[in-house]
């Protein structure tokens, strides 16, 4: 039985044998936001979801892609229209559920790929409490960070500076738009801004998608971008976006086979009289 690399189109039988196969769900992650005057608000989704479909479609079985999570944390963005935000409680509480429904179902290993800067955090302690709530492990990365595992790659196509070229709706998200469908994409309406954030050099405080300082201040994005831009979306094109989705995915495919012949280590209690009742937290 050929098994889809779309998890929603499997009868349940399917995710039977999808679970005896060793096959690792692949869940997108994303939100709804501005990205200046030149892109759609829903970028994020957009790049999370191309890159997890095709790192599906080329897996060989081994990844199946969920339905993406739509909605994430973006309550510090809520000054430009057409955001919507998720309280970071319910946004953690959502995945975790997820997750451990997952994990119920049979799936120990599941990997998700983030789309959306803020959702970092929250989806870090969400991969955390299910791996504490049951016994899967969680992988999370944004796409951008599957990149960094080539630490050379990012200088055959960059040429915007670092840190603050490629903050938000930059040269990086820029390009992989006008490799899925310039259509969509206003470059006309591209302006390039590099944010106050970075404009002060500091040593402490600066952002990029690949590094921040050694200070985080993440406030109201409009106390530092003047229409959400923050990079230069003007060196952007479709030959850069090509490059990145491909390096993007083909890492996904390449962790997913390491991910799925890792054996984990067991838990250890070590306590000398065991605990009487389940952690806190």
């Amino acid at each position: 039985m050929a098994i889809t690399h779309r998890f929603q189109d499997m009868t349940w039988p399917e995710v039977n044998e999808a679970v005896t196969r060793g096959v690792i769900p692949l869940l997108p992650v994303g939100t709804v936001e501005q990205h200046g005057h030149h892109l759609p608000v829903k970028i994020d989704n957009w790049t999370s979801t191309e890159i997890c479909e095709e790192a599906a479609k080329r897996s060989n079985g081994r990844l199946s892609l969920m339905p993406s999570v739509s909605y994430g944390y973006t309550s510090h963005v809520m000054d430009f229209p057409g955001t919507v935000t998720i309280h970071h409680e319910t946004f953690i509480r959502y995945v975790v559920d997820i997750l451990k429904s997952l994990a119920y179902q049979g799936f120990k290993k599941i990997i998700m790929v983030n789309g959306h800067g803020s959702n970092i955090n929250p989806l870090e302690l969400a991969a955390r409490r299910a791996m504490l709530e049951s016994d899967a492990w969680v992988g999370i990365g944004g796409w951008w960070h599957f990149m960094a595992a080539d630490p050379d790659f990012m200088s055959t196509w960059r040429e915007s500076e670092f840190p603050g070229g490629c903050a938000h709706a930059g040269e990086a998200e820029t390009s992989l738009a006008l490799f899925f469908d310039p259509d969509m994409v206003y470059m006309d309406l591209a302006k390039d801004q590099i944010t106050e954030t970075n404009q002060r050099k500091s040593k402490y405080h600066w952002v990029d998608l690949w590094a921040t300082g050694p200070v985080r201040m993440d406030g109201w994005t409009s106390t530092y971008t003047t229409d959400g831009t923050q990079g230069t979306p003007t060196l952007a094109t479709a030959d850069k976006g090509r490059r990145i989705f491909e390096e993007s995915v083909n890492n996904i495919v390449e962790f997913g086979e390491e991910f799925a012949a890792r054996e984990m280590c067991a838990r250890v209690d070590h306590h000398v009289n065991p605990p009487t009742f389940s952690p806190p937290g």
